[in-house]
C-alpha cells in the first residue's frame, strides 16, 4: 500500500507538541543521544522539518500573498495584507515575517546533519529489511540538505543579505552572525542541490525501496529548486548586468534543461489543467512537490462568495489577471460576453458572473445580487476565486464537509517557463545552441499546448523580438501559475513594481432584454516604493544582532 507524508493538522499539531523535536530556541537542552538513537526518532525528526514548508491557504492574516500584488484584492480591510499595498509596513510593523520561522527550520536541519547522520544501526544488521532500512535512513540526510536549501531560498528572496548558518549555534553565536550577499546564498543553494542529486543520493521517485512514499523531496525537486534559484539570481533585481551579460541566464536555462531532457525517463509530463486542481492532484506526473494539507475546508471558508452559507469572500481576482488569458483558436473577443471563447484556464482560476459555485448555484455579482455589492464583503473586482476551491464542500451548519487539498510548490510547467524565460534573455525567442537545443518559443508553446487548452501557439509573427517575447512570457506565467505564489515574487525580481499598482475591476449591469454591460475601472490607491523589492529585516532581529544590515529604504 502506498504511504504518504501528509502534513495534516493532526500530524502537524503532534509534531509541534513534541518540544524535544521542534522547539528550537537557542536554549534547547534536550538529550541529543536519546533523541537520535532510534530509527523512528530520526524519521520523525525529519518529518517535522517538512512542517516548515510553505503552501498555506492563509499566507497573511487570512489572505493569500496574491492579494499583495495585482493578482487579487482582499475584501476585508482589517487584514495585514493591505500593508503591502498602502505602504504602511516597516521593520517594526512587518508583514509576512518569516525570518524566525525559516531560521528555526534551518536550525532543525543543522541539528539533524550534526547529530542524526552517519549511523550504521548494526543492531539490525541481520534483519531481512536492513538494506532497505539503511537506504531510507541515509536518504534522510539528502532530504534535509535539500530542504535546508529551499528554506534558504525562501529567506533570501525576502530579505536579500542574510546570515549563512550551517551548524547549530549557541544563542551568543547566533547573535553575532554576519550576513552574506545574495549571490553567496544562491551559490550555496546550487552547491547543495548539486550534491544531493549525485548518483546514489536522492531518488527520482519513491518506489518500493522507499515504501512508495509520496510527499518527500526528490532528485527532480532539487534540480527544480536549483533552476528556480538560478532564474531569480539572473533576474534584473539581483543581476544588474542582466541585459549585457547572458551568463546567469544560460546557467538557469541549463538547470531547467537537465529536467526537460530527462522528463520522459522520469515520468514527468504536463497534464490537462483540470487534473492539477483535483483532490488527487499530488499523484499527477506534472507535480514535483506539493504541500499536502489533508482534509480541510479552510480555503472554502475563506473564499466562498459572500451570500453563500459559510462563505466570507476573501481573495478576489482582478481584471489584471483576467486579461492575462487569451482567446481560444478561432475565437475573437466579444465585448457583450467577454468570457466566451477564452483560454479554459480562466474558468478554472476565476469565478465570474454566471459561473458555477457551491450548493449547485451560479454566482450572481450583479448589483444587489446574492453575491454582489453593496453587500458587505462582496467582491469589488467583479470576481471570486475558483482555483483550488472545491465547490463540493459544504459549509452549512448541519452538514459541514471537508475535502483533500494539496498546494503545488513545484511543477513541470514552471520548469518549462523557467527555461523559456532564460533562453529568451540569453538568445532571443528562437536562438538555440548544441546543448540548449530547445528554443524559448518551443518551450512556452509546450505549456500553451497542453491537453484541453486549444489556445494558439506563440509565433514569430506574434512575438518576433526578445522584448515582445518577454512580455508574452510574463503574461503566460501570470495565467499559468496564478495563485501558486509566483506573481508576487516575479514582480520583484523583474523590478516592475510601479507597473503593477493600477488594479483593474469590472462591474456588470443587466440591461433590458437580458443582455449585460461591462464597466471597467482602475483603482489608484495602491502605492509602490522601490524599497519594497525586498522585505525589511525585522527590527527585533537587528536589536538582537547589530551585525545585520537593514535593506535600503527601511532604515
Amino acid at each position: 500500500m502506498t504511504k504518504h507524508i501528509v502534513l495534516t493538522g493532526i500530524l502537524v499539531s503532534l509534531l509541534f507538541s513534541c518540544s524535544d523535536f521542534l522547539d528550537y530556541n537557542e536554549n534547547s537542552d534536550y538529550d541529543q543521544d536519546k533523541l537520535f538513537n532510534t530509527t523512528w526518532s530520526n524519521t520523525d525528526f525529519v518529518t517535522g522539518i517538512y512542517a516548515y514548508l510553505p503552501g498555506s491557504v492563509n499566507d497573511v492574516d487570512g489572505a493569500l500573498r496574491s492579494a499583495g500584488c495585482d493578482e487579487a484584492e482582499y475584501v476585508w480591510p482589517t487584514s495585514a495584507i493591505h500593508r503591502f499595498c498602502d505602504g504602511s509596513w516597516s521593520a517594526i510593523r512587518t508583514v509576512d515575517d518569516k525570518w524566525a520561522h525559516y531560521y528555526k527550520a534551518i536550525r532543525a536541519c543543522n541539528d539533524y546533519l550534526e547529530h542524526g547522520v552517519g549511523k550504521d544501526w548494526k543492531e539490525f544488521e541481520y534483519q531481512k529489511d536492513y538494506a532497505q532500512m539503511m537506504r531510507k535512513y541515509q536518504n534522510l540526510e539528502w532530504e534535509v540538505k535539500a530542504l535546508r536549501a529551499y528554506y534558504y531560498f525562501e529567506l533570501v528572496k525576502r530579505y536579500n543579505r542574510i546570515p549563512l548558518i550551517t551548524k547549530v549555534l549557541t544563542e551568543e553565536e547566533a547573535n553575532q552572525q554576519v550576513p552574506v550577499d545574495y549571490q553567496t546564498i544562491i551559490d550555496f543553494i546550487v552547491k547543495e542541490c548539486d550534491e544531493v542529486t549525485e548518483d546514489g543520493k536522492l531518488p527520482v521517485i519513491y518506489d518500493a525501496n522507499y515504501d512508495n512514499e509520496t510527499g518527500r523531496v526528490s532528485k527532480i525537486f532539487a534540480l527544480a529548486l536549483k533552476a528556480r534559484a538560478l532564474l531569480y539570481a539572473a533576474s534584473p533585481l539581483n543581476n544588474p548586468d542582466a541585459d549585457a551579460d547572458p551568463s546567469k541566464w544560460i546557467e538557469a536555462a541549463k538547470a531547467a534543461k537537465r529536467i526537460i531532457d530527462s522528463a520522459g525517463e522520469w515520468n514527468l509530463s504536463l497534464v490537462s489543467f483540470d487534473r492539477l486542481l483535483g483532490a488527487d492532484n499530488y499523484k499527477e506526473p506534472e507535480m514535483i512537490l506539493v504541500k499536502r494539507l489533508g482534509n480541510t475546508n479552510e480555503l472554502e471558508r475563506l473564499n466562498f462568495p459572500i451570500g453563500l452559507e459559510g462563505g466570507k469572500s476573501g481573495n478576489c481576482p482582478t481584471q489584471n489577471l483576467v486579461d492575462a488569458y487569451d482567446m481560444k483558436v478561432g475565437q475573437v473577443p466579444d465585448a457583450s460576453n467577454p468570457y466566451s471563447g477564452r483560454d479554459p484556464r480562466l474558468a478554472y482560476t476565476v469565478l465570474y458572473q454566471g459561473g458555477n459555485t457551491a450548493y449547485g448555484q451560479q454566482v450572481d455579482i450583479l448589483p444587489n445580487g446574492l453575491n454582489g455589492l453593496p453587500q458587505e464583503g462582496a467582491t469589488k473586482t467583479g470576481y471570486y476565486l475558483s482555483k483550488f476551491v472545491n465547490i463540493s464542500v459544504s459549509l452549512t451548519a448541519n452538514n459541514t464537509t471537508t475535502a483533500r487539498h494539496s498546494m503545488p510548490l513545484f511543477r513541470y510547467a514552471e520548469v518549462l517557463l523557467i527555461y523559456a524565460e532564460a533562453m529568451n534573455e540569453a538568445y532571443g525567442p528562437d536562438g538555440v545552441t548544441e546543448e540548449l537545443n530547445l528554443s524559448a518559443r518551443d518551450a512556452i508553446n509546450m505549456v500553451r499546448g497542453r491537453s484541453g487548452l486549444d489556445i494558439a501557439p506563440l509565433t514569430s509573427q506574434d512575438v518576433p523580438t526578445k522584448d515582445t517575447f518577454r512580455l508574452a512570457l510574463r503574461k503566460e506565467r501570470m495565467a499559468e501559475l496564478a495563485f501558486e505564489d509566483h506573481r508576487f515574487w516575479d514582480i520583484r525580481r523583474w523590478k516592475i513594481g510601479p507597473e503593477t499598482i493600477a488594479i483593474k475591476r469590472v462591474s456588470i449591469q443587466k440591461e433590458e432584454g437580458g443582455t449585460f454591460s461591462y464597466n471597467y475601472t482602475v483603482t489608484t490607491d495602491r502605492v509602490w516604493e522601490d524599497k519594497m523589492y525586498f522585505y525589511p529585516i525585522p527590527q527585533s532581529e537587528i536589536y538582537k544582532n547589530p551585525n545585520l544590515i537593514q535593506n535600503p529604504g527601511w532604515e
